[in-house]
């Protein structure tokens, strides 16, 4: 997303007072520098085509500059969530699909994160837990996944979950912990 995004005044943007809406470019930049990656990802397990992700992100990231910012500010990331996930559903729709991402591309972003200062039998040791524990996140249903995906890697809260996925609040906390619970049964076994 290299591309200038210049954000469009939307029509009727006059509030009561009369004041215009301040879109800044700095604003949509700041959106777009902290979410990019993790959308993209997010994107990615729908799709499971890197280039369609970019471009269901990159309407993610139009659609943004079609709202007033006050409105999206306090929920940015749960409304780009939201945004992402019914552009990604609709075009696994169109296409007739829906497959995850292979997880190593995950596993990849975790240890380009490692500490440099770690040693490298630590970061080894580390590298093998976050692939298997990944490996594991795989073999959960696809909506436990998601669930686990917004709540651990983006850091979403129930209700923000609750409102991106279309479930309950009580039903995100039940998934979250089934997940849960099948894996830490499961890497105990190994």
């Amino acid at each position: 997303m290299n591309e200038e995004i210049r954000p469009a005044v939307p029509e009727g943007s006059e509030g009561d007072d009369g004041a215009s809406h301040q879109w800044t470019q700095d604003w949509i930049k700041n959106a777009i520098d902290e979410h990019e990656a993790s959308l993209l990802r997010y994107a990615n397990h729908f799709v499971h085509d890197l280039e369609t992700a970019r471009d269901i992100v990159q309407d993610t990231f139009l659609q943004l500059c079609r709202h007033p910012n006050e409105e999206l500010r306090p929920r940015l990331a749960q409304w780009l969530f939201t945004v992402c996930r019914n552009r990604a559903i609709d075009v696994c729709r169109k296409e007739r699909r829906m497959k995850l991402a292979p997880e190593n591309q995950l596993t990849d972003h975790l240890d380009a994160q490692s500490d440099e200062s770690v040693n490298p039998a630590a970061r080894l040791e580390s590298s093998e837990t976050a692939a298997g524990l990944l490996q594991q996140v795989g073999r959960l249903p696809d909506r436990q996944q998601e669930v686990l995906r917004l709540k651990f890697n983006v850091g979403l809260s129930y209700k923000e979950i609750a409102e991106v996925t279309g479930l309950s609040s009580t039903n995100v906390g039940f998934i979250l912990h089934t997940a849960i619970s099948k894996l830490r049964q499961r890497l105990v076994q190994q």
